[in-house]
């Protein structure tokens, strides 16, 4: 198994750190999974067509499938970018939690504009808040905790 290294208040990798943040992201993650597949869930049951129009013109329907392997790896990504950021130093790590707030935020665009009903665009950009707003909530207190 391998361990990060992650700079401390005093600029002294730990392992410690490294776990806790692995264990708060797979928290995180399996917390914005579970509210993201809860909206997909009641969407389908209000008959949201979860129906989008790709860039590239062609219509898809988002499935859980979808959802739960994006909430996943939006988190992962995330993730991978705190850790190097944590090795650096704070400010780099707000600066990840800043631009994962505005992520969140300017992508919710995409389901907004090209979503086939306004039901399935409102769910979809709330699944972005979701899952940005948790991860800034868990990489802050991850961040934040000593080590």
């Amino acid at each position: 198994m391998t361990h990060l290294s992650m700079a401390g208040p005093g600029g002294v990798g730990t392992t410690a750190r490294s776990r806790s943040l692995l264990v708060g992201a797979a928290a995180g993650a399996a917390v914005a999974t579970l509210v993201n597949a809860a909206l997909w869930a009641g969407g389908l049951a209000a008959d949201a067509s979860f129906l989008v129009t790709l860039p590239t013109g062609d219509t898809v329907q988002v499935g859980i499938v979808e959802v739960v392997l994006k909430t996943v790896l939006a988190f992962a990504v995330g993730t991978v970018l705190l850790a190097l950021a944590a090795r650096r130093s704070h400010r780099w790590v707000r600066a990840v939690l800043v631009a994962a707030v505005l992520v969140a935020v300017l992508t919710t665009g995409g389901p907004l504009s090209n979503a086939h009903d306004i039901a399935t665009g409102v769910l979809l950009a709330a699944m972005h808040l979701v899952t940005g707003g948790t991860f800034v909530v868990t990489a802050s207190r991850v961040a934040t905790t000593p080590a």
